[in-house]
């Protein structure tokens, strides 16, 4: 190879490794800290106006709730007030009926013979088909032709199963009037009650039989028999 062609080579070569240096990216300057804090600066305002748009949604929606409950508060009242003066409404026919009875003249003579009085007749028998006779007091005059007859029954933790309770009214011969209560006993936590209030003829022999149907109760119950009235 002759010397021009080597020098020109050289030249050549030369020249392509000056035009690639120029073409490779400058490096970037390193961040400096006061960069980096107004950024983190930057950060932190953003960051609390997020959270002042937070609160203040918030505040609104608390607030459109509280207006939301009182006008709910507002219908129950109105809506109550209504209730009662159609309770008032509905129930004062009630009152002036009791106050003065139908002018019937049956109904008249049956309002104003009835009494009332308040006799203890005592409690029922625990079961087996037991009865018990109980006398009606003087405080219910012969001239009674019928007596109101209030029964109740109750039970809580107590053994037996289901009882028919009887209160019987002996008529003139063989013949009786009477009225059931129903109760079941058994182990439960609460307690259950029955209670009843019939009109019975008054018996000739002035006497009540209550009796009992089932097996006998064991545990808490209790019973009772009242005559509250008669006419």
């Amino acid at each position: 190879m002759k010397l021009p062609q080597i020098w020109a080579l050289s030249a050549l070569s030369g020249m392509l490794a000056a035009g690639c240096a120029a073409v490779e990216p400058e490096p970037e300057p390193p961040v400096g800290q006061a960069v980096l804090a107004a950024r983190l600066a930057a950060l932190d305002t953003r960051l609390a106006a997020l959270e002042r748009q937070l609160v203040e949604q918030r505040r609104e929606q608390w607030l459109a709730f509280d207006r939301a409950l009182a006008e709910v508060g507002r219908d129950i009242q109105g809506t109550r007030k209504s209730v009662a003066e159609l309770r008032r409404t509905v129930e004062t026919p009630a009152v002036a009926a009791v106050t003065r009875p139908a002018s019937s003249v049956v109904g008249d003579e049956v309002w104003k013979a009835y009494q009332p009085v308040d006799v203890v007749l005592g409690a029922f028998p625990e079961g087996s088909g037991k009865q018990i006779v109980r006398p009606i007091p003087a405080a219910v005059p012969d001239t009674a032709r019928e007596i109101l007859v209030y029964a109740q029954v109750a039970t809580g933790y107590v053994e037996g199963g289901p009882h028919r309770f009887r209160v019987v009214a002996a008529l003139d011969g063989d013949r009786e009037v009477s009225f059931y209560l129903y109760a079941t006993g058994q182990s439960q936590g609460g307690w259950g009650y029955n209670s009843d209030n019939v009109w019975l003829p008054m018996p000739k022999n002035r006497q009540l039989i209550l009796q009992a149907e089932g097996k006998p109760f064991f545990g808490e119950w209790n019973s009772e028999v009242r005559i509250i009235g008669y006419r």
